[in-house]
Formats: structure tokens, C-alpha cells, sequence
């Protein structure tokens, strides 16, 4: 019986760990358009909104929801009024995902050692090796000039598709 609680119990906090990752590459990236927003408009008020389905917290800045599979940014104001506004709060997303990133190869590069009494070997390289796909998944596939394909995002236009068509506005 001890083994199998233990079983179950590494399983939860593998599934916790992941939910983590994939909930903080998101917010990331979303919080990249932020800084795009405010760096383009001087405007702090917008939302992020991270996943769908069960809410889990509510502030005026942020919403998170259990499925942390995608993730939104609607500025409060209607003050995206140029297309270099426009394309500065779209690239941020993807702007600070390939940041991120680039310091997870960095650290995973490094040579450092992840060895844990707390955690079975390999646990802290696995989860390096995870975020780092993760925060590239979410870069790639923003940037793909391409409608979303799941989640409450379905349908909408990536980031990509959406820099394309404000380049090709006159």
C-alpha cells in the first residue's frame, strides 16, 4: 500500500508541476503583449485571461482558468490607434516566449546540475526540457500566420496572421 501511495503521490505533483509550467509559459507570453501594449501606448489597463473552462482566481488584471492550454490579452481601452501600436503589442507575446526561451537553453546548456533529495532523478531536466517545448510550442505556433484550432481562442487569428494583415493595411 505505501508504494502505490507514494506512486500516486509522485503522479500529483508531476501533473501540478506541469500544470505550473504550461500556466506560467502562458501568462509569459500574454504579459509580453502587455508590455507591448504599455511600451506602444502608455496605457496600463488591460486583462490577460490564461486558459478555459473551471475559473480558478478573478483579479481586474488576471484570470486564470483550469485548462491553461491558451491564453488571451484584451487592452482596456481602445487605444491601438496605428498600425506600429498594433504590430508592437502583437510581437510582444511572441518577443518575450522566444526571451524565455533562449534563457532556458541557456540554463539548460550551462551544464548545471539538477541532482535533488527531494525529487527522483532527472525530475528538474525533464521540467527544464518541458518548459523550454512549451514556451517554443507557443511561439511557433503564435507566430504561424494561422486561425486557432481549440479552447475559447478558436478561430481567432494568431499573432502572426495578425501582424501580416496589419502590415498589409494601409
Amino acid at each position: 500500500m505505501p508504494k502505490i501511495l507514494a506512486v500516486i503521490i509522485e503522479l500529483l505533483i508531476f501533473l501540478i508541476a506541469l500544470w505550473v509550467v504550461s500556466f506560467l509559459s502562458s501568462l509569459w507570453h500574454e504579459l509580453g503583449h502587455a508590455a507591448g501594449y504599455m511600451l506602444s501606448t502608455k496605457d496600463r489597463h488591460w486583462h490577460i485571461r490564461v486558459g478555459w473552462g473551471k475559473r480558478l482566481m478573478n483579479t481586474k488584471a488576471l484570470t486564470v482558468n483550469l485548462l491553461v492550454f491558451d491564453g488571451f490579452f484584451t487592452p482596456s481601452a481602445k487605444k491601438i490607434d496605428t498600425k506600429a501600436k498594433l504590430i508592437t503589442t502583437l510581437a510582444g507575446g511572441p518577443v518575450f516566449s522566444l526571451l524565455l526561451a533562449a534563457g532556458l537553453l541557456a540554463v539548460k546548456l550551462s551544464g548545471l546540475s539538477f541532482e535533488s533529495d527531494f525529487l527522483a532523478d532527472g525530475a528538474m531536466e525533464f521540467f527544464l526540457n518541458t518548459a523550454l517545448s512549451i514556451n517554443l510550442f507557443i511561439m511557433i505556433l503564435s507566430l504561424a500566420p494561422v486561425r486557432y484550432f481549440h479552447g475559447k481562442i478558436k478561430g481567432l487569428e494568431t499573432d502572426g496572421l495578425q501582424i501580416i494583415h496589419a502590415v498589409k493595411r494601409q
